[in-house]
């Protein structure tokens, strides 16, 4: 499949006149509605108020992506407008851009809405692809430019295509203060916990960090008491202590799902679905070598 048979001149938009990323992700779902490939148009308006991303995907600079799996869309369709002038995000004056592009995807083609991302942000990488949208004067004039018609959507992206092999982990008996110390200092909201073989034991959120830290940290303020930690281990007894000082071990989730490198997005899109999971390691023969989160894999796949 080639980008250019989800798009059609219906859901081009040229000129784009819209005064904000919001008012033309509007306008283009009112596009998609007229050319037939969104079901419930006042559905996919709800949408749009109320599940407004607030990390919109931006390609480098040049265009915005707002993204949809809704089953008020009938299929797999992008529709693309493009702004006389520079549109910016509300809540970030300098990310600006003229292109907006609109994917929206029913909530069962998780994978392939995702695959259609990859092949816009590759479309619109060369410098001469962004000049030919920006001088386009017509929908026409969009569909004639080549790359969308040569651009193909990738029938299979895989994990380590993806993933991230900056991995950090940390030891299961790494004490919690120390582990948080590490994910704030990285900003990261999870690790997984690696056991003494480097084999994946478990996994540490900062939903742990609140539920465990945070009430310590008021009680010490008003009180100067610690408040004691329940342990999850079976049989273990909670013992008043300094929950900054319990290991990781005693308050992470133990049961994580893995990822090899080869599975493909279908795999992983199936299990965040269905598992309501969001981020996952990944293992080769029972080490990690890398680690993949929803927001990581909509990131990667708009710089391949």
């Amino acid at each position: 499949m080639k980008l250019l048979e989800l798009l059609d001149a219906r859901r081009i938009l040229v000129p784009l006149k819209a005064r904000s990323v919001r008012d033309a992700t509007r306008q283009l779902a009112k596009a998609m509605a007229a050319s037939g490939t969104v079901a419930d148009e006042p559905r996919l308006t709800e949408l749009l108020k109320t599940e407004w991303p607030e990390d919109i995907v931006v390609v480098g600079g040049r265009a915005f992506l707002p993204h949809f799996r809704t089953d008020a869309a009938k299929v797999l369709a992008v529709g693309l407008g493009i702004a006389p002038e520079p549109l910016c995000l509300a809540n970030d004056p300098s990310r600006c851009a003229r292109i907006v592009v609109l994917i929206v995807a029913p909530i069962a083609e998780a994978s392939a809405y995702l695959r259609a991302m990859s092949a816009v942000a590759q479309a619109l990488a060369p410098d001469d692809v962004l000049a030919a949208l920006h001088a386009a004067k017509s929908a026409d004039e969009v569909m004639r430019i080549p790359a969308l018609g040569e651009t193909p959507v990738p029938a299979h992206v895989t994990v380590g295509d993806v993933m991230s092999t900056a991995v950090t982990s940390v030891a299961s008996e790494t004490p919690l203060r120390e582990a948080a110390s590490k994910m704030l200092a990285r900003r990261l909201r999870a690790v997984p916990v690696i056991g003494k073989n480097s084999e994946v034991v478990g996994m540490l959120t900062d939903e742990h960090l609140l539920h465990f830290l945070l009430p310590q940290t008021v009680s010490d303020l008003s009180t100067g008491h610690y408040r004691a930690i329940k342990r999850r281990a079976k049989g273990a007894r909670t013992t008043p202590a300094d929950p900054g000082s319990a290991a990781v071990r005693e308050v992470m989730d133990r049961s994580v799902l893995c990822l090899s490198e080869d599975q493909t997005l279908s795999d992983v899109a199936n299990l965040m679905n269905n598992k309501e999971v969001d981020r996952f390691p990944v293992v080769r023969e029972g080490t990690v070598v890398g680690f993949l989160t929803r927001a990581d894999l909509i990131r990667r796949l708009v710089a391949l």
